[in-house]
């Protein structure tokens, strides 16, 4: 998935859940997805699922939420390293 498909299935999501702003709260996330997309290793679609899920369970994480998702999908520690497998 590429980021842009990534950003219009959360507006789709934020959109379906009864709430207004889909397009702008996903914008939000759009560096993210780009970040997650540079990754070799990563999945972009990974993230957008963990997102949808939050999103449709009530919850609109924040950029910041997103950011900590996307490490955890790349393997970045809480410390700023990689975290191995």
């Amino acid at each position: 998935m590429e980021p842009e498909e990534a950003v219009r299935q959360i507006a789709h999501v934020v959109d379906a859940n009864g709430t207004d702003g889909g397009r702008r709260c996903a914008a939000g996330y759009r560096p993210v997805f780009d970040r997650v997309a540079d990754e070799p290793e990563a999945d972009v679609t990974e993230l957008a699922t963990a997102l949808s899920e939050e999103i449709a369970a009530g919850s609109r994480p924040d950029p910041a939420a997103a950011e900590r998702v996307a490490d955890r999908i790349v393997g970045v520690a809480a410390d700023g390293g990689r975290v191995d497998d």
